[in-house]
Formats: C-alpha cells, sequence, structure tokens
C-alpha cells in the first residue's frame, strides 16, 4: 500500500483517482497523528522543566539533571517526528504535481 503512496510520479495516465485519493487519505491521516503525536511530547516536555525547577528549588540537583535528561529525550523526538512530517508533506506534494499532470 505505501509503495503506491511513496513512488515518484510516472505519468498521469497511471495513477487512478481511487488510488489518488486514498493515498491523499493516508497521507492526512499520518500528518493527523503526527501532529497529536507533537502535543504530546511538548507537554511531556513543559512538565520535565517544572519538574526540574521544582527540584532545583529543593536542592535535588541529580533529580532534576535527570529531568532534564528526559526533556532532551523528548527534545529528539519532537525532532524525528519534525523529520517525518516533512517527508509526509513532500509525499503530498509530489501527489498534487501528478494530480494536476
Amino acid at each position: 500500500m505505501f509503495s503506491k503512496i511513496f513512488h515518484p510520479c510516472r505519468g498521469g495516465s497511471q495513477i487512478s483517482s481511487s488510488s489518488t485519493s486514498s493515498s491523499s487519505s493516508v497521507l492526512k491521516q499520518t500528518m493527523e497523528m503526527l501532529q497529536e503525536k507533537e502535543l504530546a511530547l511538548q507537554k511531556k516536555i513543559s512538565l520535565e522543566i517544572d519538574r526540574a525547577k521544582q527540584f532545583t528549588r529543593a536542592n535535588n540537583r541529580q533529580a532534576a539533571m535527570e529531568c532534564l535528561k528526559r526533556k532532551k529525550y523528548y527534545e529528539g523526538k519532537m525532532e524525528q517526528l519534525e523529520l517525518f512530517q516533512s517527508r509526509i508533506r513532500n509525499q503530498e506534494q509530489k501527489l498534487e504535481r501528478c494530480l494536476t499532470r
């Protein structure tokens, strides 16, 4: 199924309208899922920042450092999501170009 979505356009006559509409809907669903994951990660990052501040005020440096490490891990996951979203946008653009031909 993904081979239909992620292969480059080989000519407008080879792509049926039903496959492009299903491909388009799959890409949109994937993008929505990624945006939801991004929001969840943003919440986790802000939560870890708040926890780190609380531990710093309580003079618990080790716990604060652990929070900052988790925050950095979540930020790495955010970067991965952003890259994947970029790839999805590129695929949507390729699909649109195939439809206009």
